[in-house]
């Protein structure tokens, strides 16, 4: 997109998956990330990070696997807008509504898949929790509000094509692109620095991770000392991004992906104060740290 645009997406609403585990994600949501469970039945759990009613959704499945990447719409109009873009880039929506919709806790959705394979939805009117509020076991306070969940990172095999969807069919403003030894792109739809990260795949798809940011550095630090006594495999060891200023490290979740658990990021003023950069030189993710396990995929 050249020029301002406020992309029609607001930010990130929530992440589906499909576990073969669901007692494995109830401990872990709960004990190790600081989520609240929220309501749950028979092969569903939902858990709750703010006032929205479900961030994380985790049904039962016959395999570990991202579901849908949930993107909330800033209002019914947008909504008709991005409907009508789809249907001009050929993209075949399922449309959701009533108890269909529910499960994706929105009045409304469109589901469908982006040209790299991740499923996503799109959802209008995400639930909210008007009585209860969100009480973290663990004492964690999220940054959400108008940044949205946080950001998700896709390694994804049709690179290009899937970097000009996120642009200009959903509207999102490149903020950074490295064209190195790696090929990434970070945009954001939001005054999160970036709301996806793609990175080119060289032919395969592979969600990588979600991040999660808290408010508070001793809450990120006592989840690396959970990390660390044994609650989850480390993947990635304790750094600053240069980019969006995150201070974080990485951890595995129950159905293999990752999770960014960070503190202290960069917010990006609306209009845009950030102009988009190239990076070059010697390059590297990190200001410092960040240095991955041996557990961790061969791309960090």
């Amino acid at each position: 997109m050249s020029g301002w645009y406020i992309s029609p997406i607001a930010g990130l609403a929530h992440l589906r998956v499909e576990s073969t585990d669901l007692a494995k994600w109830s401990e872990y949501a709960v004990s190790v990330l600081g989520f609240a469970p929220g309501e749950s039945g028979p092969g569903r759990l939902t858990f709750r990070a703010d006032e929205r009613a479900a961030r994380l959704i985790v049904t039962e499945g016959a395999e570990d696997r991202i579901a849908g990447i949930g993107w909330e719409v800033r209002g019914r109009e947008r909504w008709e807008e991005l409907r009508s873009r789809l249907e001009k880039a050929g993209i075949d929506a399922e449309h959701l509504s009533g108890d269909a919709a529910r499960q994706v806790s929105a009045a409304q959705a469109m589901c469908f898949t982006d040209p790299s394979g991740f499923p996503l939805d799109l959802v209008l009117a995400p639930f909210t929790e008007p009585v209860r509020p969100f009480v973290s076991p663990t004492g964690a306070r999220f940054v959400t509000g108008d940044q949205g969940f946080g950001h998700v990172t896709l390694l994804a095999s049709h690179y290009d094509e899937i970097v000009h969807f996120y642009t200009e069919v959903l509207g999102f403003h490149v903020r950074e692109s490295i064209d190195l030894a790696i090929k990434a792109t970070f945009a954001s739809c939001n005054p999160r620095q970036h709301a996806v990260a793609i990175l080119d795949g060289n032919g395969t798809s592979r969600f990588d991770h979600l991040m999660l940011e808290v408010d508070e550095i001793d809450v990120m630090g006592r989840a690396l000392d959970r990390v660390l006594d044994g609650a989850a495999p480390l993947m990635v060891g304790l750094g600053r991004h240069w980019n969006d200023l995150m201070i974080s490290f990485y951890m595995q979740t129950p159905a293999g992906f990752l999770i960014e658990y960070g503190f202290g990021g960069r917010r990006v003023e609306v209009p845009d104060t950030w102009t988009e950069v190239q990076q070059a030189g010697v390059g590297g993710a990190s200001r410092w740290g960040h240095r991955p396990t041996e557990l961790a995929p061969k791309y960090y």
